[in-house]
C-alpha cells in the first residue's frame, strides 16, 4: 500500500488528507464538517466524499489567518 507520492504506508503512520469543506454543520452541542479529498483516488481519480467529521479534529491550512 503506498500514499499519493508512491510512499510505503504501515499501521501507525500519521497522514493528512487535503480536502475542501462541502458543508458545515452545527448545533449547539457540536461541529461538524463534510469534506471532498483533492487528490482523486486510484484507479478511477474519483475524489472522496467524507461526511460528518468533528471540526476540532482538523487543521485549517489556507486563509489569511494561517
Amino acid at each position: 500500500m503506498h500514499d499519493a507520492r508512491g510512499k510505503a504506508l504501515k499501521k501507525g503512520d500519521l497522514v493528512l488528507i487535503p480536502a475542501v469543506i462541502t458543508e458545515l454543520f452545527a448545533t449547539e452541542d457540536y461541529c461538524n464538517v463534510s469534506l471532498k479529498s483533492q487528490i482523486g483516488r486510484r484507479p478511477d481519480g474519483e475524489n472522496e466524499s467524507i461526511s460528518a467529521i468533528n471540526t476540532g479534529v482538523v487543521i485549517k491550512i489556507s486563509g489569511d489567518d494561517c
